[in-house]
């Protein structure tokens, strides 16, 4: 169980697969590393996967600042963390929160990235505090998963990253700069405010493309992992392999 020190802080983090291209995913909030359990052994054969603990979940050690979840501070943790596994260029895979992490990734580092693909994500979260929007479907037998992660985080990282979450700035304004080849993907039960922010991620990013993939909610590579591995590896051997 490997920990690198990242920005002061002991993050966890996983290495799969000998060869092939670097493949990095991002988990979203209140989630951890344990989100890609489906996609290690379809992927590590072909490529080199690194699975991580974001701050103040999982693994992670938790900072008592929650000022410190902001969505920067998560992408520089990303950043060091796949320098220091050695990753120089990589396929970049973001969930949710783990999805703004990438965007902004691939806003500032765009000459890292191989490709890019958001799921279940959106082009801003400020309006997420508010009422409105319906609820994602959630597998029943996944429920009291979801509840057992919200309860083994402290209240400063899930107050914090909430925070860091609906305070980002949002990529409405940049997105069109992204020039990397993206793959958009959402389950078509998701929330309507992250059906809405996938679409519009579609708009905003030259040339994305789309995949929805019908019956799921908000985690479809736990909810339908053979359909949404289906469609990753099709963007990434199709288009960069």
């Amino acid at each position: 169980m490997p920990f690198a020190t990242v920005n002061g802080l002991k993050l966890y983090y996983e290495l799969h697969g000998d060869g092939g291209e670097p493949l990095v995913f991002v988990h979203g909030f209140t989630g951890d590393s344990t989100d890609w359990q489906h996609q290690l052994d379809e992927f590590s054969g072909d490529y080199r996967v690194l699975v991580f603990d974001n701050r103040g979940h999982g693994q992670s050690e938790a900072p008592e600042d929650r000022e410190a979840y902001t969505i920067d501070a998560m992408m520089d943790d990303a950043l060091k963390l796949i320098a220091h596994v050695g990753f120089q260029q990589y396929h970049l895979v973001g969930h949710s929160m783990g999805g703004a992490v990438a965007q902004e990734i691939a806003l500032r580092n765009q000459e890292q990235l191989l490709s890019l693909t958001l799921h279940d994500t959106s082009h801003s979260f400020g309006d997420h505090d508010a009422p409105g929007g319906t609820m994602p479907f959630v597998p029943p037998e996944h429920v009291k998963m979801a509840m057992a992660r919200v309860a083994r985080m402290s209240k400063d990282a899930l107050a914090g990253a909430w925070k860091g979450l609906t305070n980002w700035q949002g990529s409405t304004g940049r997105a069109h700069e992204i020039t990397t080849p993206t793959l958009i993907v959402y389950g078509e039960r998701d929330a309507s405010r992250i059906i809405d922010g996938s679409r519009r991620l579609k708009e905003l990013i030259p040339h994305a493309d789309v995949a929805s993939i019908a019956g799921v909610g908000h985690s479809p590579q736990r909810e339908c992992p053979d359909e949404y591995n289906r469609a990753l590896r099709e963007f990434l051997g199709g288009k960069h392999g």
